[in-house]
């Protein structure tokens, strides 16, 4: 299907009938089959940084997401990303309605959606978000929620459905699931024209399908209070949640963290995450309780804490002696707030643990699988650090050194939690002094 889309801030002027120049919003003009629709990217920019014949933000400059500074390089990618989620939709379709495509859009940018009001609580949206407000659930659960609610949204507006609990059959939540494998695009290499699907990963999925079914065990009961009897498409007779897929842990040795942690750093910037990321790997702690602890938690060289994921539920007491190294990178800071560290938002936590494994030089390649198809694949391990690697490391390289029983009390893992698995792997090691007792 034929469709053009240009990329350009707002022209737009003010009272006194000047044009407007500085933090201008960032308009997509998309027009398919006789249809015009503008879409705000999410960006604001200066006017004169911004390359309209190149219909992207110019080389080392700065705008704005809502009150947030973003760099040129991030803003580009979102607007290539819509360039190339378009270009793919339609080229698969010979009919497009603007919900569909301002659906498709949200999901590039991330953007919520905003429910259409129901006159009851007993809809399928208005009891989701009922679900998501009475349940004693972690933040971190709760976000998952909003999460799996906006994708309900953008698939009712692609499809051009009502979704109702009566609307919900087998059918359509196998129509959900193959929504999620599609629903997003992006270039294949940077500069490229070339389009590839960047579908959900198959565990993303799994924990969405999920999440609807824990919400649609929750919805039966509530209805049952109100006299209406709920349908089940779920279980053995219906439809199944696709299983998780887990690859060997990936991890740095005590020997990278070592050299991270002794790594002349060209920029204060690359000097906190490292310090960041090491402390992690000596506490074992997520990076959600990391960032709130504060000085308060640290008695006796021992922090103490509890973690957010089980404080809701059955609250387990973590108590960490702190590594020579740790509390010498804590005694390297005094904020006013009485934080630990300087913390940063997650997304550039994690973006800026890969500049950092690069500039040190941490780059050796590993096998994972990948979270899109499943398949085995060789990565260097600077190209998927994250923050939770350094959870992974501190469990991982202390297994077989010490009893399980011991490292989950300080990682703050519950007894027999299947999760503890995910964070070690059995080396050749412990595997010939298996061997060797034969």
């Amino acid at each position: 299907m034929k469709h053009s889309v240009k990329i350009a801030p707002e022209r737009r002027k003010d009272k006194a009938g000047k044009l407007i120049t500085e933090n201008v919003p960032l308009f997509a003009d998309i027009r398919f089959a006789g249809t015009r629709l503008f879409y705000f990217t999410g960006y604001r920019l200066d006017a004169d940084k911004f390359d309209t014949k190149e219909q992207r933000a110019k080389k080392n400059c700065t705008g704005n997401e809502a009150k947030r500074p973003v760099q040129y390089s991030t803003i580009n990618d979102r607007l290539k990303a819509i360039k190339a989620a378009l270009e793919l939709f339609f080229q698969k379709t010979n009919a497009a309605t603007k919900p569909q495509v301002i659906a498709l859009l949200d999901d590039v940018c991330k953007k919520a959606v905003t429910p259409e009001p129901e006159a009851d609580n007993t809809g399928f949206f208005s009891m989701f978000y009922h679900y998501h407000n009475v349940c004693n659930l972690s933040a971190g659960r709760k976000k998952h929620i909003s999460s799996t609610i906006n994708h309900w949204l953008r698939y009712e507006a692609a499809r051009g459905l009502k979704i109702t609990f009566e609307s919900i059959t087998v059918d359509l939540l196998r129509d959900f699931e193959r929504y999620l494998q599609n629903e997003s695009t992006r270039p294949k290499a940077k500069n490229s024209k070339e389009l590839v699907f960047s579908p959900k990963s198959k565990n993303t999925i799994h924990v969405l399908m999920a999440l609807t079914r824990t919400f649609w065990n929750f919805a039966r009961k509530e209805l049952k209070t109100k006299g209406i009897n709920l349908h089940y498409p779920f279980g053995p007779d219906g439809y199944q949640a696709p299983g998780e897929n887990y690859g060997s842990p990936i991890y740095i040795t005590s020997e990278e963290r070592d050299i991270l942690y002794r790594a002349e750093l060209p920029s204060e910037r690359l000097q906190r995450v490292r310090d960041i990321f090491v402390l992690q790997c000596l506490i074992g702690a997520r990076v959600g309780d990391l960032c709130k602890l504060t000085k308060a938690n640290v008695q006796n060289n021992t922090i103490t804490y509890i973690p957010r994921k089980t404080k809701d539920g059955k609250p387990v007491n973590v108590s960490v002696p702190l590594h020579p190294k740790a509390l010498e990178i804590l005694s390297r800071y005094d904020l006013p707030d009485g934080r630990l560290l300087p913390f940063i938002t997650d997304q550039r936590y994690n973006d800026y643990l890969k500049e950092l494994f690069r500039n040190v030089g941490i780059n050796r390649i590993v096998t994972r699988l990948n979270p899109t198809t499943g398949e085995p694949e060789q990565v260097p391990i600077c190209d998927i650090v994250s923050s939770h690697m350094a959870r992974r490391a501190f469990v991982g390289n202390l297994y077989g050194k010490v009893d399980n029983g011991i490292i989950s009390s300080m990682s703050g893992h519950v007894a027999g939690s299947r999760a503890f698995t995910r964070y070690y792997d059995v080396s050749k090691e412990l595997q010939q002094d298996a061997i060797s007792k034969l």
